[in-house]
């Protein structure tokens, strides 16, 4: 074999070793490019899981409690949706920043109704909350891929034992939080407590994901009755009484 020859051959072996290096190398990139373009995404779901901190081990309800959140999100508009009982029970909530305007999505079997708010009721409604104070702090964690920032709930007099809050800023829904008691925190929550009807919810995201939702999912269906506050809060309560 010439000198040249030799060559050729060693050159064609570095060329195949910077190849076989780069395969695994350019899947390292792809893969994390995945948690990449997730960032600031403005179309897509995020679920929650749901636990119940506070609910008392033998409450006949405890079974029929919605266990996960699906919350679709396009141009700023939200909808949160749950059901339990194997589908015989559903609620969702339909968030518009740019009309103000929130609706409350109920079916129980083939009934169907629907609870219609603009920003004045909501306000109403937070009104007769206990008092709270968000404080910031700059812990941070984790969340379904994203990194949060956490805030303490407190409440006046301490009437209520506080509780922290995480939200992120890496995804893409503006004024997030207009229509719940946080609306001093811009970024979206990914693990808050609620409390509805006597029971406290917490719900911690599980995962993020880009997908195409539709714009008829941010629609009130046709079929739906609308209803007062009271006549919503008069059919939760009776599921008290069950």
């Amino acid at each position: 074999m010439t000198f040249a020859q030799k060559e050729a051959r060693k050159s064609q072996m570095i060329r195949k070793c910077f190849y076989l290096l780069l395969i695994p190398l350019t899947f390292t990139i792809l893969s994390g490019c995945d948690t990449l373009f997730h960032r600031n995404i403005t179309e897509g779901m995020i679920e929650f899981e749901i636990s119940y901190p506070e609910t008392a081990a033998g409450d006949l309800m405890a079974g029929l409690l919605p266990r996960e959140m699906i919350l679709k999100f396009k141009n700023d508009k939200t909808i949160g949706e749950l059901s339990a009982g194997m589908g015989v029970f559903k609620t969702a909530l339909i968030a518009d920043p740019e009309t103000r305007m929130v609706h409350q999505l109920l079916k129980i079997m083939s009934k169907k109704y629907v609870l219609e708010l603009d920003s004045n009721e909501i306000r109403d409604l937070y009104g007769e909350l206990p008092v709270m104070k968000v404080h910031f702090t700059d812990e941070t964690r984790e969340i379904a891929g994203y990194k949060c920032h956490k805030a303490i709930v407190t409440f006046k007099n301490n009437i209520k034992e506080e509780f922290s809050i995480f939200y992120t800023n890496d995804i893409g829904i503006k004024d997030s939080n207009w229509c719940t008691p946080f609306n001093e925190i811009s970024g979206v929550l990914l693990e808050y407590h609620v409390r509805k009807y006597n029971y406290d919810m917490k719900l911690t995201a599980i995962k993020v994901s880009r997908a195409e939702v539709d714009d008829v999912d941010f629609s009130v269906p046709a079929d739906y009755e609308q209803i007062s506050q009271d006549e919503m809060d008069k059919i939760f309560e009776g599921f008290k009484e069950i």
